[in-house]
């Protein structure tokens, strides 16, 4: 499993806060475990300077056994899938008008 992170912090009940490794950032929404491959959470959100990314963990009940200093893992397989876009024609589904397009001049226009 690749590195997450290593919890710094823990706010509240369910927010864990932790700094990741620049070169190995985990993406958005993968769960993460901890050093005995328990699931913890999900990483919902990543900010702080380029060198220093930290990323917030948001976790599920059994959160009270996390302290800082824990190493988290990222579980590869928990990967959201990506959403497909829905792209649509421009002008699919209008109508032909009978009439062909004229170039007016600006004074034939009023």
């Amino acid at each position: 499993m690749k590195v997450a992170g290593k919890v710094v912090a823990k706010r509240g009940k369910r927010l864990l806060i932790a700094e990741c490794d620049a070169g190995q950032l985990p993406p958005l929404y993968i769960s993460v475990a901890d050093e005995t491959s328990k699931p913890v959470g999900k990483i919902v959100d990543l900010y702080g300077s380029v060198a220093r990314p930290y990323v917030t963990v948001l976790c599920g009940e059994n959160s009270s056994e996390v302290v800082p200093g824990t190493i988290l893992y990222a579980i590869p397989e928990s990967k959201p899938e990506s959403k497909k876009k829905n792209f649509r024609r421009q002008n699919s589904n209008r109508k032909q008008s009978p009439f062909p397009k004229r170039n007016l001049k600006k004074h034939d226009r009023n």
